[in-house]
């Protein structure tokens, strides 16, 4: 018999995630949206912000970016589902 009730945040990540290409989203610009949206919950839109503070809120165009910051590579990591 099948397990009932809410899926774990892995299964109900993964379902959310399929079919995204990951390597093109940009971590920057996820805050960046977070921070402007009025619509969100005045904590995530602070903490957005912050992060964004932290880092300078502006994208490298120069350079390859294979050197990434904590919070970017924190980010891609959970949009990875973890792995490295």
């Amino acid at each position: 018999m099948a397990k009932r009730g809410r899926p774990s945040r892995a299964v109900a990540s993964k379902r959310a995630l399929k079919g995204v290409d990951l390597a093109a989203i940009d971590p920057l610009e996820v805050l960046r949206s977070i921070a402007a949206d009025t619509s969100a919950p005045a904590n995530a839109r602070l903490q957005a912000a912050r992060t964004l503070l932290a880092h300078g809120g502006r994208d490298e165009e120069e350079g390859d970016q294979t050197e990434l910051d904590a919070v970017s590579q924190r980010a891609l990591r959970i949009l990875q589902g973890g792995r490295k």
